[in-house]
């Protein structure tokens, strides 16, 4: 096995573990005694203990994934859709008014931290995990439109796409061909950007109990309900933690590794040559 191929299971690996945990946990976790043991004691079920509440560890960590990974993906999905719709629509106006008309109140969200505007949104609507998720993606926004401009303002004013117009190519054609064929490969990079960003918005907003109640089962919740026993039960703590890092470094790992392979530059070359030759 090269290298690269060996580098690429390893972060296929980091990511694979928490996501079955989020998927398939929840089924596993039905098969732990139901009954509570001694908080941060040992369990008859895994060797990883019990945690505060005197729940298996294990059997905690494999229900506690699948609402963040599930929150994450409509979080990301909604946050991009309108990002790259204002974005594109920025990028392609040649009405300046109406550009400064979308960019400028995205301008003045990004100087408000982004955890200032989850605590808002946590603390005005009681800890909503609607609202929290909502102001997750509100703060994804404004990066996502300011990167899909930048990205797309070279596409959109470069000469290829002046001589599809003097061709007599077809706005649609135009944009929704040639444009987001250019556009594919930064849009996919960020993407994996928002994902880790998401996930740590989500879990630091878990963590500081703005979301989930105190006996919930997910990863970020159960660290900070745990922390008081790190010396005496550290699985409580450092199991969870581990999948939420699995999750992000080796989702940002493996996006960077798949997008960086020679094999897949030269295939979307090769397509490009045939439909231009």
């Amino acid at each position: 096995m090269t290298g690269r191929r060996w580098h690429r299971a390893l972060y296929a690996t980091m990511v694979l573990i928490p996501v079955l945990c989020a998927v398939a946990g929840p089924a596993l976790a039905g098969l732990a005694p139901a009954g509570r043991q001694a908080p941060f004691g040992p369990s008859t079920w895994s060797p990883f203990g019990t945690d505060r509440l005197g729940r298996d560890v294990l059997a905690a960590a494999l229900d506690g994934g699948r609402t963040l990974l599930l929150v994450t993906a409509v979080t990301v999905l909604c946050a991009y859709a309108i990002g790259f719709t204002v974005g594109m629509t920025a990028a392609a106006t040649e009405r300046p008014w109406l550009e400064d008309l979308l960019m400028r109140p995205l301008d003045v969200l990004l100087c408000l931290p982004s955890l200032l505007i989850i605590m808002v949104a946590a603390l005005r609507t009681n800890g909503s995990e609607v609202a929290i998720a909502a102001a997750v993606g509100l703060a994804l926004v404004a990066p996502i439109a300011r990167f899909v401009r930048m990205a797309a303002r070279g596409v959109v004013q470069s000469p290829v796409m002046d001589a599809l117009r003097m061709q007599g190519e077809s706005r649609r054609y135009r944009y929704g061909r040639y444009a987001m064929r250019e556009l594919a490969r930064p849009v996919a990079a960020d993407l994996g950007v928002r994902i880790g960003a998401a996930i740590y918005f989500l879990s630091s907003a878990n963590f500081l109990g703005l979301g989930f109640d105190t006996t919930s089962t997910d990863w970020a919740v159960a660290v900070a309900a745990n922390k008081d026993g790190l010396t005496v039960a550290p699985w409580s703590v450092f199991l969870p933690a581990a999948l939420i890092v699995l999750l992000v470094l080796g989702l940002n790992l493996l996006w960077d590794e798949l997008l960086a392979d020679p094999r897949m530059l030269a295939a979307r070359d090769a397509v490009r040559a045939a439909r231009h030759g």
